[in-house]
Order: C-alpha cells, then structure tokens, then sequence
C-alpha cells in the first residue's frame, strides 16, 4: 500500500509538468523525448527522417540518410529525472533503430498497510525498444512498428510487459502526413494490481516551404483515457547552423503558461545540441537538453 501511494504521489509531480494519464502503468511512456520535439510543442507525429521519430512515430525513421544517435536528459522535480538513448541505422529503403528511456522517482516516502512506520525507498521505469522502418519509394509512404519491453520496479519488486508503436507517414511535394499508436499493449501486472498501458493514437501535418526554412507541424493526441490535446510548433533555421523552435500543446488540466513551449538548436557538422524549456505553474521550469550525432 505505502508503495503504491509513494508512486502515485510522483506521478502526479510529473503530471504536474507533462500532459500525460496519471492513472496507468509507467506513464513515463508518455513524455515527450528530445529536446527538439518538445520545443515544437511535442507536434511530431509527421515528421519523418529524425531519430526522435523512434518514439514519435517509427515510420519516420525510414529516411534518416546514415547512423544517427541521440542522449536526452530531462530533470522533472526533486530528485526526479528522466533520459533517452537512441541509435538508428538507415538504408536505402529500411531502418533499424534502438532505443532505451528511463526514469528515475529519486528517494521517496511509504508507509505500512496500517498507514505508519514511514520509510525510505526508492522506484523507477525503464524501457528498451527496437524499431524498423521501410520506405514504398514509388507510393512516398512510409510504414514502421517498434517493439518495446517495459520494466517497472518499486524497492525489491519489479514487473514487466511488452508493448507494439505502429506509424506510418505519407509524402506529398511540400506536405507530410503522420499517423502513429504508440504504447499498444496488454496492460502491466504490479503484485496484484493490474494496470493500463497510456495508449495514445496521434495525427498530424507538416509542411515544408521550397523557399523558406521554415517548418510549421500540426498533432492531434487522442488517449484512450484523457483528453484530446492539440500541439502546434514551428521551427526556422538559420544557414542550417542555428535553429528556433516554438510550439504549445493544450492540457485541460494545466494554465495556458504551462501550454508553452521554446527552445533551440545549434549544429556543427555531424553534431548538434538542442535545448527546450516548458514553465509549468505547479513546479516551475523544466529543461531538456539533447547531443545528437548524424553521418
């Protein structure tokens, strides 16, 4: 019991900075990944040839050009925190690509059954997955699925469960479409207790002038528990150096401060740095950094 309401407690901080379901497994699931998709108000289920599409939308990693890898660091509130480790390899039609994400509750406080003797312990989620993406050159469709191994682990127990992400994004001259399910999965038994996963089904657009280095995207989140959200973003580049992105995503639960979103990207060669940054009302600013490397 003293775990269960521990944990319940931190989810609700991390609700507090993310729109996610407070109610399901491992809702870690469901935060955004990678700097860059943050800054544009997580509106990334059409953008395609990124790594953080390994996350977003698996289909999108069909046009990487290379090997591609990421690290992400996000501090939430306390001792909390949460990272994301990718790597991907693209070949003429196809994509391989491996991700693992974690998220640490740092130290918290339980109680007994009977509601006393209060202690210390600590729990965390972890997730591995492993992606593929294939290219219809001639239909500009792209089709991808991940599969995912999801560990939970409160003090000395632990459970686990697998999931499935489908995607798929379809190209026309300057226009993206996306669709993407991500988290599809039997659900996680903890002890006795069995919950959901936080299933999410995504839609979205982006669109790409021939003349300007500006990219505006659109995303629509329908979770199978919790409200629409609706992400707008933009992103405009700079001699493909520097980049600044902007972006909202709508929370029912959240003041229109905490809808906002920034940040920015610098590039040099093979590598880049990305940062974004989300003010919440409840926990103040959450940052995310992110060094991606391209070949």
């Amino acid at each position: 019991m003293r775990k269960t309401f521990a944990l319940l407690a931190a989810t609700a901080l991390t609700h507090s900075a993310f729109s996610v379901p407070g109610d399901k497994a491992a809702v870690f699931l469901s935060l955004p990944q990678g700097a860059r998709p943050v800054a544009m108000g997580e509106a990334y289920t059409a953008i395609s040839g990124d790594i953080y599409s390994a996350h977003w939308n698996p289909a999108g990693m069909a046009d990487l050009g290379g090997w591609v890898a990421t690290a992400s660091f996000t501090p939430t509130y306390l001792d909390m925190y949460y990272g994301y480790l990718a790597g991907a390899k693209a070949w003429r039609r196809t994509a391989l690509g491996l991700a693992v994400s974690h998220f640490n509750y740092g130290e918290l406080e339980g109680l007994d059954e009977h509601a006393r003797n209060p202690n210390i312990f600590t729990a965390s989620d972890l997730a591995v997955s492993l992606g593929f993406a294939y290219r219809l050159q001639r239909q500009k469709l792209q089709l991808g699925a991940s599969a995912r191994y999801l560990s939970q682990r409160i003090e000395n127990e632990s459970a686990g469960t697998v999931m499935l992400d489908l995607g798929a994004v379809k190209k026309f001259r300057q226009l993206t479409l996306g669709a993407a399910a991500r988290n599809l999965g039997p659900g996680l038994k903890f002890v006795n207790e069995t919950s959901g996963l936080p299933i999410t089904f995504g839609l979205g657009a982006t669109y790409y002038f021939p003349n300007l280095p500006l990219t505006p995207a659109l995303a629509v989140e329908v979770p199978m528990d919790d409200a629409l959200a609706l992400a707008l973003g933009a992103e405009y580049s700079f001699a493909r150096y520097l980049s600044l992105r902007a972006g909202i995503k709508t929370d029912r639960d959240a003041g229109f401060v905490s809808w906002l979103r920034a940040g920015f990207g610098i590039r040099y060669q093979a590598l880049c740095v990305d940062y974004a940054v989300i003010p919440s009302r409840d926990i103040g600013y959450t940052h995310t950094v992110s060094l991606g490397y391209k070949k």
